[in-house]
């Protein structure tokens, strides 16, 4: 009994931090079952659990299999586990995977190439190209993609700066209940103000 109230547990907390779509309430086994009579969302959930406690090569071939059937959470799931790996060509999948998700409107896709570009990790560094992706995932109401596209443009980073696009973003943001971007919002309206004053 303790086993399934932690499984259940384990499945509905996760449904917070990964899935868009609801989580159903079923064993790892009746998650295997699905998946592999073709359920390609029980997959997905699959490879969450088996991430979660540690079995990464099933968690790859679950998130492989929902990814290659449009599940495209499976996607951003699978280029996480892969874009850690020592190996160069598996980093590059990684790459493949985000853009996946990210062509098909996965903020969280568009969020992770823009983190890639923006450090320059596995592709080529491109901020302009990190400011973009970052723009379409804010788009899609991803409140850490909306502050980094306010810091963008605040800093002025490979684009003018422009504090009125950057409290665009970070109001954004904080209207996504990100909390340091309302505390940025706030700062630089008070230094707008401050500067108006003198």
């Amino acid at each position: 009994m303790k086993k399934i109230l932690f499984i259940v547990f384990i499945i509905l907390f996760y449904n917070n931090i990964y899935a868009q779509v609801p989580v159903p309430v079923k064993s790892i086994k009746q998650l295997e079952i699905d998946c592999d009579n073709n359920d390609f969302l029980a997959c997905f959930y699959a490879g969450q659990l088996f991430q979660d406690t540690g079995l990464n090569l099933s968690a790859v071939t679950a998130y492989k299999k929902a990814c290659d059937n449009k599940i495209y959470e499976s996607c951003v799931n699978l280029g996480k586990l892969f874009k850690n790996d020592y190996n160069e060509s598996v980093q590059k999948e990684a790459v493949k995977l985000f853009n996946t998700a990210c062509d098909n409107n996965i903020s969280a896709g568009c969020f992770e190439l823009a983190s890639l570009y923006f450090k320059g990790d596995i592709v080529r560094k491109s901020q302009s190209k990190a400011r973009k992706l970052y723009e379409k995932a804010c788009s899609m109401q991803n409140a850490a993609a909306c502050y980094n596209a306010g810091a963008i443009y605040e800093n002025g980073i490979k684009v003018k700066r422009n504090l009125k696009k950057a409290l665009s973003y970070f109001n954004s943001s904080c209207n996504l209940k990100l909390d340091k971007a309302c505390y940025k919002y706030n700062e630089i309206l008070r230094s707008i103000n401050s500067n108006l004053e003198d």
